[in-house]
């Protein structure tokens, strides 16, 4: 082993990184994390000690400087760098902690998914059965009205009052599968547990992450640096921060001003903790306004007009209160307000 191999050689000693130094295709040095990785004689030739890192061979053959992933899942990712005209610093990097925090966002962000579309479901149900029981009622009466009046005037007519017992049966039973629907959905309250507004609103903004950095989204937060504590669902309330984010996206889609921004800012006050989520977009008619909670009105050309009822239904049923008011340099801002579970005046912290 030359000096410089002796010399590196110590000096990668005990570092976490897997390292090792090639003297063109003989292993002459390396660390004990690459030692895990590649068992074997050092001094063996190349295409013999990377056997056991699958794909390590074909990555030593690409340029120098250049990145490439080795292992059974691509798990590590291969780099060399020349140290002089012999010799050449290997370093594997291991993915597999980063990858791991990758799958468990893409597993929270279907959980909330499929937690989110189960709400949906439910507050459609019971918007549903709120919507359609009037019609069904005024129909009953309808038919009702109208046997009364074929009973009195043609009684020979039994065919046709039969038909019409069947018609008043028939409602009737639609009705009573409103009602269960309406059972059920009323049913559902939310879990009762400490939750920190603060760490709620860092965890929903990184589950859209991907989102505002495609759209390239400036970020302005203003939140307390200590905990703001309610007592709730973090499920429900996570999916109303949720829809108010990606609302506040599609409006800077729709009309993208020069610099897109998002402004959330939460504060408390008198036992109340309210979170404010603002955006910089086009912002709303007072047409648009007047019917932003009303189910099943959207401006959306693909929307079911559901998202912001579905979110004044889940925050109400947590004694809060939703709702919007424009931004003086325009835009939307939508408001929520819980209360706390104990008085705090907390210091602000301003990011951008």
């Amino acid at each position: 082993m030359t000096r410089i191999d002796a010399t590196l050689l110590h000096a990668l000693g005990d570092l976490g990184q897997a390292l090792a130094i090639l003297d063109g295709d003989f292993l002459v040095a390396l660390n004990a994390p690459m030692q895990t990785l590649l068992p074997g004689d050092p001094g063996a030739l190349a295409e013999h000690w990377a056997q056991p890192l699958h794909g390590l061979a074909t990555a030593l053959k690409a340029p120098m400087g250049a990145r490439t992933r080795c292992g059974v899942s691509g798990e590590y990712v291969a780099q060399r760098v020349a140290l002089d005209a012999r010799h050449v610093l290997l370093r594997l990097d291991d993915e597999r902690a980063r990858l791991h925090h990758l799958q468990r966002q893409l597993d929270d962000r279907e959980g909330l998914l499929f937690t989110s579309r189960s709400l949906t479901v439910s507050e459609m149900g019971s918007v549903l059965a709120h919507e359609l029981n009037q019609p069904i009622g005024a129909t009953v009466n309808l038919l009702r009205g109208l046997k009364l009046r074929l009973a009195r005037r043609h009684p020979e007519s039994t065919d046709e009052l039969a038909a019409l017992d069947k018609a008043v049966h028939q409602v009737g039973y639609a009705s009573q599968i409103i009602s269960r629907i309406r059972e059920y959905t009323q049913s559902r309250q939310p879990k009762t547990e400490r939750i920190d507004l603060v760490d709620l609103v860092h965890q929903s903004l990184a589950l859209l992450d991907w989102d505002l950095q495609r759209e390239a989204v400036r970020l302005m937060l203003r939140l307390p640096l200590t905990p703001v504590p309610v007592q709730g669902d973090a499920v429900m309330l996570q999916q109303v921060l949720i829809n108010l984010l990606r609302n506040a996206l599609d409006a800077l889609r729709l009309d993208r001003p020069a610099e897109a921004l998002i402004d959330i800012e939460l504060q408390v006050d008198a036992g109340r903790a309210e979170l404010r989520v603002g955006d910089n977009g086009p912002g709303i008619t007072p047409q648009t306004e007047a019917r932003l909670f009303v189910p099943f009105s959207s401006t959306k050309p693909n929307g079911m007009g559901l998202g912001l009822s579905i979110c004044r239904s889940l925050i109400e049923m947590h004694q809060g209160r939703l709702w919007f008011t424009r931004r003086e340099s325009g835009g939307c801002c939508f408001h929520f307000a819980l209360p706390v579970m104990a008085a705090t005046s907390p210091t602000l912290e301003k990011t951008a």
